[in-house]
């Protein structure tokens, strides 16, 4: 009796053993996390698994620049312009701000005295001269250019320098021919002598006001700002700034350079037409 019962005990342990081995097999397997890369952080080193093709860091720093106009407009009461430029960039660094007008070719007369009289003895063309010319900076220029900055950035003499002449001449007389060159153009207020200032503000915001004289010539003028460091430039950029006549003064322009003989006549008649109302009011006075 004894022994039959141990053998039922027995058939019954086995049954739950095998009813446990299978509710094993049929659950799901449980598979570990696989091991992740942690996010890159901003600013911290380069990721190693990061394509070669991916920048890590900027190749050249931020410069931003606008205008406070797009373009300067020419009309019957035009007494020239001041434009505001400011921008931004990344420091430390300094600026500089080069304007430059349309190139086209200019003739330089020479003119003398004879016997209380003066008379033109001589001319002379030079071709690629610019309409105008600004330098404006945030250091004095020759400390920035110390370093040997390149010949992007040009002065004025330098730029000058390198205007060709349309005929050979005398090296001598050349240099006179551009010194005249240069007061004409300054008289004119198209070269400015001195250097703008170009204000920085809180190590990265720049601001500058470029000033046009009322003598402006038409075209599309050139505004590049370098952002230097160390006498290196490290960013540039440039804005066109385009300069024509508007309103009634534009259409006389057109009107000018499209029919100049219908043009010649209605001034011819308008001289004579205003003479005679003078005359008129005069004899009546």
């Amino acid at each position: 009796m004894r022994r039959a019962g141990t053998l039922a005990a027995l058939g019954v342990a086995l049954s739950l053993f095998v009813s446990a081995a299978g509710a094993l097999a049929q659950s799901p397997r449980v598979e570990p996390a696989p091991a992740t890369r942690p996010a890159p952080t901003i600013g911290g080193p380069p990721d190693a698994m990061a394509p070669p093709s991916v920048p890590t860091e900027p190749t050249t720093p931020d410069l931003i620049v606008d205008l406070s106009l797009a373009r300067v407009s020419i009309t019957s009461a035009f007494q020239g312009e001041s434009i505001l430029m400011f921008g931004m960039f990344d420091p430390p660094g300094e600026i500089v701000v080069v304007v430059a007008g349309p190139a086209a070719r200019e003739t330089v007369m020479r003119k003398q005295r004879f016997l209380g009289i003066w008379l033109n003895t001589g001319r002379q063309s030079f071709d690629d001269v610019p309409a105008y010319y600004a330098i404006a900076a945030s250091q004095p220029l020759q400390r920035l250019l110390a370093r040997s900055a390149g010949g992007e950035i040009l002065s004025l003499e330098d730029r000058l320098a390198s205007v060709k002449p349309a005929t050979p001449r005398d090296a001598a007389d050349l240099a006179r021919f551009r010194a005249g060159l240069v007061e004409v153009k300054r008289r004119e207020g198209l070269y400015p002598a001195a250097i703008g200032q170009v204000t920085v503000q809180a190590g990265r915001l720049f601001r500058v006001d470029l000033p046009f004289p009322s003598r402006l010539p038409e075209g599309v003028y050139e505004v590049r700002v370098y952002l230097l460091r160390e006498g290196k430039i490290v960013a540039a950029v440039s804005r066109p700034l385009p300069v024509g006549k508007v309103g009634f003064s534009a259409q006389l322009a057109g009107w000018a350079s499209h029919d100049g003989t219908l043009y010649g006549l209605g001034a011819i008649l308008m001289a004579l037409l205003v003479g005679w109302i003078g005359g008129s009011v005069m004899r009546r006075l």
